[in-house]
């Protein structure tokens, strides 16, 4: 028990030091950033109407799942 207390508690503290190590690690993308790209006109062409709804069939849910 007392051995692995010890393993544990050692597990633990090489997590810990391997995360500050990696905390303190200098920054590798320190580049500037390129500047921002000029924006672009695109003409939106026209839509045409959708075509009027047929609300005819209004069904109807009378639980006839899967019945003719």
């Amino acid at each position: 028990m007392k051995f692995l207390k010890q393993f544990i508690i050692a597990a633990v503290a090489s997590c810990v030091l391997a995360a500050g190590a990696l905390a303190f690690e200098p920054q590798k993308n320190n580049d500037p950033k390129p500047p921002p790209k000029d924006t672009k006109q695109v003409p939106s062409q026209p839509k045409n109407p959708p075509p009027p709804r047929d609300n005819g069939n209004k069904g109807g849910n009378d639980n006839k799942r899967g019945k003719p």
